[in-house]
């Protein structure tokens, strides 16, 4: 009988447990001891795998306010010492690097059909980079979004990318730049690479669950380690109002028998009980949690002891629409 603190493996990581956090929006970049004492709270909780906050490749990306940013003098030195504290509890943690918007010098925003070959290699080579950058500062690996509504995402969905060249038109074409992407990452970084992906786009047109089977198969043959599935907006979707947890589950079922590699999901999850449920009823291995986590650091510890099996969140949303990475209630 599996449990949601199982020790198990990701690809070549060792866990604590199969329960993964998602971070999202870092507030608090002025305070690094805040910070520090976060990342400390949710390794040693129990936590299986800690993926971070956002880092931003760009200066001038979206949501730059409300992220780390790469180019920053003291990114590695905040970087490594996240690091280092994840694995002095023996957790892997990998660097979740987006964006938003794509800017060719004062030209803001570059839509995806309007992008040229030079820079998509840019693009790419930039990525590549925050891979390496990563890796040096003691990383176990990087996460990559083609899902939820990331620039790359809307590269892949056929209601944005209607170019005529190699990178447009079937879902191989529109996949081909984060393919070679990966292909140049496992060929040249011993690195854990993990795939955020859409189950399907609500837009007519737009990006649908065949879509995203093909294109996870695609990226199981260049090598990916692991796959989070994900939808655009998701913590709207999870909320005490509104669940699309039946839809998600079914999909990952289904995934999950298509291809062999790990697969995690995230679907506003907050009952011990349920989860456990989740883990027997289905092929699923691996959880994903974000909000839990941001509304309570540590509470992984009391569902261990026997303490809670429910997480406090309220599921408001107000850290994910004010973009913080402190909860409003607590």
């Amino acid at each position: 009988m599996k449990t949601i603190f199982d020790k198990c493996k990701i690809g070549d990581l060792t866990l604590n447990s199969r329960i993964i956090r998602t971070g999202l929006w870092e507030s608090q970049q002025n305070d690094l001891d805040a910070i520090y004492n976060r990342y400390d709270n949710i390794a040693s909780s129990g936590v299986g795998l800690v993926t971070s906050e956002l880092f931003s490749i760009y200066p001038k990306d979206k949501f730059i306010e409300h992220t780390f940013r790469m180019d920053s003098l003291n990114f590695m030195t905040i970087a490594n010492k996240i690091a280092e504290i994840c694995h002095s509890y023996d957790v892997p943690i990998l660097g979740q690097v987006e964006f938003i918007k794509y800017n060719r010098g004062i030209d803001l925003d570059i839509p995806v059909n309007d992008l040229t070959i030079e820079d998509i290699r840019k693009i790419q080579a930039d990525l590549i980079q925050a891979a390496q950058k990563l890796q040096f500062a003691g990383f176990d690996g990087i996460q990559l979004s083609i899902g939820n509504n990331f620039f790359l995402s809307k590269f892949i969905n056929p209601y944005y990318n209607q170019r005529n060249d190699d990178y447009g038109g079937n879902v191989m074409n529109r996949m081909r730049l984060v393919l070679e992407l990966i292909k140049v990452m496992k060929d040249n970084l011993d690195f854990h690479i993990s795939v955020k992906v859409n189950t399907f786009d609500e837009r007519k047109d737009g990006f649908d669950t065949a879509e995203s089977l093909e294109a996870c198969k695609l990226l199981e043959k260049v090598g990916v380690d692991s796959i989070q599935i994900t939808r655009p907006l998701s913590p709207l979707y999870f909320t005490k109002k509104l669940s699309g947890e039946k839809e998600l589950i079914d999909y990952s079922n289904k995934l999950i028998k298509s291809i062999n590699t790990p697969i995690i999901v995230g679907g506003g999850f907050d009952d011990m009980g349920h989860m456990n449920e989740i883990l027997n009823s289905s092929g699923i291995e691996y959880l994903s949690m974000y909000r839990p986590f941001v509304c309570e650091n540590d509470f992984l510890k009391n569902w261990k002891t026997g303490k809670d099996s429910k997480s406090r969140c309220l599921k408001c949303n107000n850290c994910y629409r004010t973009k913080k990475s402190t909860c409003y209630h607590f």
